[in-house]
């Protein structure tokens, strides 16, 4: 198949041509999902080498898979998330890492042209709020991650999770829940050491 008649093919198509052996179509739906899949695994681990690595593990386990995969009406890349995820989990458990795993430090600013100190408030906002997320657990985490992050719907992500909608729904409302506790014991705990300082 040629180069163009490639790149005008739809996500379907390239699935069934990468499945049959088409290196072309399969280095396709990688240019498509390859920065979908590091930012995802970017946001599991806070590491951008883990997550380089993470992200050519993921391409690699479904190049071996795709001639399994069947859509189940959920979005390809759901199920390369889905991969990512439980990539991120057996690195957590390997005892080399000694489960640790830790999520960025900073946050872009949402506005490019904004102004520096606008930048610099939504840099420590950020900061503030990644800290709390790397508190919750892990499933929690990973629920905001692809809600918030990713941006998926509730059933790509119980899909991708193995649960019920409603249970997505109950897992982030408690990780929000959570996270705004988190977040006012924080602005509690900076209140008291000006008061103390």
């Amino acid at each position: 198949m040629s180069r163009s008649a490639v790149i005008g093919t739809d996500e379907n198509e390239l699935i069934a041509l990468a499945a049959g052996g088409d290196r072309e179509a399969y280095g396709r739906l990688y240019e498509r999902h390859s920065l979908r899949v590091f930012r995802h695994a970017y946001f599991l681990t806070g590491d951008p080498l883990l997550a380089e690595d993470i992200t050519a593990q993921v391409f690699l386990n479904a190049l071996e898979a795709i001639p399994r995969y069947q859509d189940r009406g959920v979005p390809f890349v759901a199920w390369l998330l889905r991969i990512t995820g439980n990539l991120v989990i057996n690195f957590r458990k390997s005892p080399k890492n000694n489960g640790h795993s830790q999520l960025p430090e900073t946050a872009p600013a949402l506005d490019p042209g904004s102004s520096p100190e606008h930048s610099a408030e939504c840099k420590v906002d950020g900061q503030r709020i990644w800290r709390q997320v790397g508190k919750l657990p892990y499933e929690q985490r990973q629920v905001i991650v692809m809600r918030f992050i990713d941006d998926l719907g509730y059933p790509d992500i119980a899909q991708m999770l193995g649960k019920s909608v409603g249970a997505v729904r109950v897992i982030q409302f408690r990780a929000l829940h959570n996270l705004r506790d988190l977040m006012q014991n924080d602005r509690d705990y900076a209140r008291r050491q000006q008061l103390a300082g």
